[in-house]
């Protein structure tokens, strides 16, 4: 049988003291003090190398905390910087519609005027016509040079050159004139009214018509 280790219940151990070394050719005795250092003396660098352990653990988080801190910052930058591209986008959008709508503005204007500015030549188109046909119903000379006898009467007397019955009057005691009655004529108008028709002004604020462009009621004769 095996012999029992002695050791086995014994829970200290002894550690002989070894003064010098057994070979003789070596003069420096060996340090056997790491054999009598205490437990704190033991474990006295373990504690320092887990200090330090814990050390450079809680540096690391601290790398990578400044790491977060900076990908915050960039990401902040960059929808600052969307933010802003948006907003100036948007600015100029508006800008564009205002323009926009200001172009359409200025074209429907446009048309307005030139509209207008058609009206207004026919208006003067119009007009000098009028003056050019008064110019040529003047009388010839001097008054009442002219003779015109009524050719398909009866024509009635007026107070104005229209054709509105309610402005009829008399002349010589008479409402009308006749076919182959002869008037001296101070001057030939257009008519106010119509501009079709013309008349022969024979008194103060007195006419009869002569005609318009289809029909003749009286005709220029020779004295």
């Amino acid at each position: 049988m095996f012999e029992k280790n002695p050791y086995e219940k014994d829970e200290t151990l002894d550690i002989p003291d070894f003064v010098e070394d057994r070979t003789s050719t070596n003069s420096e005795s060996i340090d056997m003090s790491i054999f009598k250092m205490s437990d704190d003396e033991l474990y006295d660098d373990a504690e320092e190398n887990e200090e330090n352990y814990r050390d450079a653990k809680q540096k690391g988080p601290r790398k990578g905390s400044t790491s977060l801190v900076l990908c915050l910052i960039i990401i902040a930058l960059l929808l600052i910087t969307s933010v802003a591209s948006l907003i100036y986008a948007f600015k100029q959008h508006s800008a564009y519609v205002k323009a926009n709508t200001s172009y359409l503005q200025v074209l429907a204007n446009e048309e307005t005027y030139k509209k207008q500015l058609a009206e207004k030549d026919a208006t003067i188109e119009a007009l000098n016509q009028q003056i050019a046909n008064n110019s040529s119903g003047k009388k010839d000379e001097a008054a009442g040079t002219m003779t015109y006898e009524i050719t398909d009467g009866p024509v009635v007397f007026r107070t104005k050159p229209t054709r509105d019955r309610d402005d009829d009057t008399l002349f010589n005691n008479k409402h009308e004139a006749n076919n182959g009655e002869k008037f001296q004529v101070f001057e030939v108008v257009t008519g106010t009214d119509d501009p079709d028709y013309t008349y022969a002004r024979v008194g103060d604020n007195i006419y009869f018509c002569i005609g318009n462009s289809q029909e003749t009621y009286a005709k220029k004769v020779n004295n």
